[in-house]
């Protein structure tokens, strides 16, 4: 869960670039496909993060299953690369719990609406749970897409353990607050590309960090602790991971927004780790408003130069430069696609 749509409209931060944003206009995003690069040195690539929303929220008026061709025109119209995806679970898709029994799981579910649209050459790393069945644990959403034309997956990620539709490769456990049971206990996901026309080599990581927030200063700060200890975990696996310090690209919902009263925690700690946030891009669309949206018809923007609330990040490592940023979404909207909308930035490593 998070805060009531008055609180994070509410929250909003300074500047990343110190620069005033004029308030965009508010059209739905079609974002051609991303020339390629100008040498054979230079990679360019368009990465998205995009909270999709869990199958597992049955009561909402448009439940996954109602939704999931939205979110996969949504994603064929910006043609990224990289889609860093949070909610996407290994569970059902009708957000029913228990055996598949023949059901699709919510991860197939959104190939297979990507290919009903032309975009079978996306494929997801996993789509099995990253647990064994039974096993107490929080969510398995974060998820990788890619696009198969343009990148080769190198990381060993298998779906199986022997005969169990199971396994925990390319992802890893993040941090639980001290008396949390392994209910709370959340799995972040990465991998190995390589771009098939230069050879660049990059990893990615997606995470959907800890939702739990607090009413007072007090209360807060230790939801915002767990949370840095979180993407303390994700810069402390990337590092074991990247021997070559190759580019490093994060997609996720850091439950966190800038100049929050209970300030912005994790995002502070991945910059101190050395991250930057695509949102220093040249060109910046919808910068004004919020990347989150609770379904609501229409989004309202603020003239801050601080600009809309981000919860939902693109921050990379060893990135030569960024040319653009779009926080994807049309105004008014009575179907949008989830309660986030996607983020998509253009990249060059």
């Amino acid at each position: 869960m998070r805060r009531s749509s008055r609180v994070i409209a509410a929250a909003l931060l300074v500047p990343v670039l110190g620069q005033a944003a004029a308030v965009l206009p508010v059209v739905r995003d079609f974002l051609p496909a991303l020339p390629a690069a100008s040498a054979a040195t230079t990679t360019s690539l368009r990465v998205a993060t995009f909270n999709v929303r869990t199958a597992r929220a049955t009561d909402d008026a448009r439940p996954w299953l109602k939704r999931v061709t939205d979110v996969a025109a949504d994603i064929m119209s910006a043609h990224p690369g990289i889609v860093l995806l949070q909610e996407l679970g290994p569970g059902r898709a009708d957000g029913n719990p228990g055996h598949l029994d023949g059901h699709q799981r919510q991860t197939a579910s959104l190939l297979t609406a990507l290919a009903k649209t032309g975009g079978k050459r996306y494929r997801l790393v996993r789509t099995t749970a990253y647990v064994k069945p039974g096993t107490a644990h929080g969510t398995q959403g974060a998820r990788i897409l890619y696009d198969s034309r343009l990148f080769t997956l190198l990381s060993h990620c298998p779906q199986t353990t022997g005969t169990s539709g199971w396994n925990a490769s390319c992802s890893f456990d993040l941090p639980i607050a001290g008396g949390d049971t392994a209910v709370n206990r959340r799995s972040a996901a990465y991998a190995e590309f390589a771009d098939k026309s230069t050879g660049r080599r990059f990893w990615v990581v997606t995470a959907h960090l800890d939702n739990r927030h607090g009413s007072t200063r007090t209360a807060e700060a230790k939801w915002n602790r767990l949370r840095v200890r979180q993407v303390t975990a994700i810069e402390n696996k990337i590092i074991k991971l990247n021997r070559s310090r190759l580019p490093v690209i994060f997609g996720g919902d850091l439950n966190s927004w800038q100049r929050d009263d209970f300030g912005y925690a994790p995002h502070d700690k991945l910059v101190g780790y050395g991250f930057h946030d695509a949102v220093a891009a040249t060109t910046r669309t919808h910068y004004a408003y919020p990347t989150v949206n609770h379904f609501d018809r229409v989004l309202k923007s603020t003239k801050l130069a601080s600009g809309g609330s981000r919860l939902d990040v693109i921050m990379v490592k060893r990135v030569k430069k960024f040319t653009k940023w779009v926080n994807k979404f049309s105004n008014p909207d009575n179907a949008r696609p989830s309660d986030h909308n996607m983020v998509v930035s253009n990249l060059q490593i």
